[in-house]
């Protein structure tokens, strides 16, 4: 079967002229997308809920009766208010009520979606990537992503011919209304969880929110904390979201930080989920600097649950040394932010996240990575123990050289390690690296893309390892190509 369902929901291009995408993200798609999760929604008891589906709807004013609803946001990007149309109109047919939350970050349409007792949570972004690109990501009742045998369920659904699903009758459609008040109410909720001894008087913060989701909500929430605000990319056209790139290396806003004398930089992907921080020397802060800084600090407060965090294959090791000497073991899960959710569950904790910037911090409501929300956390520590000066939380976190780099590529039905040409690439690479030096190669769960990544316990020239990394990679597509146009070839005839 195709799969719909990648690791952050569901991934396409919305320009269909686009040939190297594998997937087109069409307004047909996105109508039987919401059929089929309205029919799943409205069959109880198989939608899993911490909440009943008791009809809420009508108590905010979606429309009468004991109807599941469900509420909708999106980024700012052209394509956003198409497939919402399309995935309303869906819903709808299925009596399911909808509440349109408007441009809005992921993490608030999780927050409240549980905080309303909805049935179904609704984000249509496709994050960090290109605007050519979009998804539909979906939350469950107790504002997690939907397990995987849910999304198997509904991916059966549409991907089935033969699947009709019939609408309702008249009276029992769903009904729907814009319901814009939903950001203040997210916006609330982030003032109410800081947790500064004071707040953020006298202190300069400068964000780049990637013509995003971001762009209103975070600035409202640093200002109402008491931060001078200076915002950076924070204009959204519909087609300028994530052309900055800041999310992955800062640069810019690294400049203006220390031009301005500012305190804190921070830089949020195009959907609000990941988060990278700049200190006041412009110095970057990224995911694996925020776990140091948090797993200590809650260490220390007895805020950890067990002693241990999720990280991925792709974590410095630096963050290793930084917190095995308290005790705290980090443990990797596979690359993708739901499995380190589910390794954070597992195994009880409540901190863990990526060197991407996704941090999931599962205190106070949180269910998801939260960028803003995570920004908050370090700058309340920032203010309290550090006299303002983010550079003295990360001060004695090593960082050991390491590399990855992403290459567009078609998709191949056989491991790539069984590749003999593949694995002498990579057998190579690690021979040149040395002992101690892990390399990972993998597709990428939301693009079309392969990823090859170095990580290093020694100390070294970080450059010449990126370019050894790249020329590897080129080797490795350019025989994946072979393959794929040898595989086309072979179903031809």
């Amino acid at each position: 079967m195709e799969a719909l369902f990648g690791t952050d929901g569901i991934r396409g291009t919305t320009e269909f002229t686009n040939e190297h995408r594998s997937r087109k993200l069409t307004p047909e798609l996105a109508l039987r997308i919401g059929q089929a999760v309205g029919w799943v929604l409205t069959s109880a008891p198989s939608f899993p809920s911490s909440h009943p589906v008791d009809g809420r709807g009508g108590d905010i004013g979606v429309g009468g009766g004991a109807r599941a609803f469900a509420i909708i946001g999106r980024d700012p990007r052209v394509s956003g208010i198409m497939l919402e149309s399309a995935l309303t109109a869906g819903l709808l047919s299925q009596g399911v009520d909808v509440l349109h939350a408007g441009v809005i970050p992921t993490p608030a349409v999780a927050y409240l979606t549980r905080h309303l007792g909805a049935g179904l949570g609704v984000v249509i972004s496709a994050s960090h990537n290109p605007v050519e690109d979009n998804g539909i990501k979906f939350f469950g009742p107790d504002g997690y992503k939907l397990s995987d045998a849910l999304e198997d369920r509904i991916q059966s659904l549409v991907l089935d011919p033969a699947q009709v699903f019939t609408p309702r009758d008249t009276r029992d459609l769903g009904r729907s209304r814009p319901a814009p008040e939903l950001a203040a109410v997210y916006v609330d909720y982030l003032v109410r969880s800081w947790r500064g001894k004071r707040d953020l008087s006298g202190i300069r913060v400068v964000l780049e929110c990637a013509n995003g989701a971001t762009s209103c909500v975070a600035p409202e929430a640093f200002r109402r904390l008491g931060a001078e605000v200076e915002v950076l990319s924070g204009q959204p056209d519909g087609l300028n979201i994530n052309e900055s790139y800041e999310y992955i290396a800062p640069c810019t806003l690294a400049a203006r930080v220390v031009s301005t004398g500012a305190h804190l930089g921070v830089a949020f992907d195009g959907d609000g989920d990941r988060v990278i921080l700049v200190d006041e020397q412009g110095g970057f802060v990224d995911g694996d600097g925020i776990l140091a800084i948090l797993g200590r600090h809650f260490h220390a407060r007895g805020l950890l649950s067990v002693p241990l965090i999720v990280a991925t294959p792709m974590s410095n090791f630096g963050l290793h040394e930084t917190l095995r000497p308290l005790g705290i073991e980090v443990v990797e899960a596979k690359v993708g932010d739901k499995f380190v959710l589910e390794q954070m569950r597992e195994r009880g904790t409540v901190l863990g996240g990526e060197q991407s910037g996704h941090i999931l911090i599962l205190d106070r409501g949180q269910t998801t990575g939260d960028g803003i929300y995570t920004a908050l956390v370090v700058a309340a520590l920032m203010v309290d123990e550090a006299d303002g000066r983010l550079s003295r939380l990360t001060a004695g976190i090593p960082r050991y050289p390491q590399a990855m780099v992403s290459l567009d590529a078609p998709r191949i039905p056989i491991p790539l390690t069984d590749v003999p040409e593949i694995r002498a690439v990579l057998d190579g690479l690690q021979a040149r690296v040395g002992d101690g030096a892990e390399v990972l190669l993998r597709y990428s769960g939301t693009e079309d893309k392969l990823r090859l990544s170095i990580r290093t316990r020694t100390h070294g020239d970080a450059a010449t390892l990126a370019e050894e990394t790249r020329r590897a990679l080129e080797r490795i597509v350019a025989e994946v190509k072979r393959i794929a146009r040898v595989q086309q070839t072979s179903a031809r005839c």
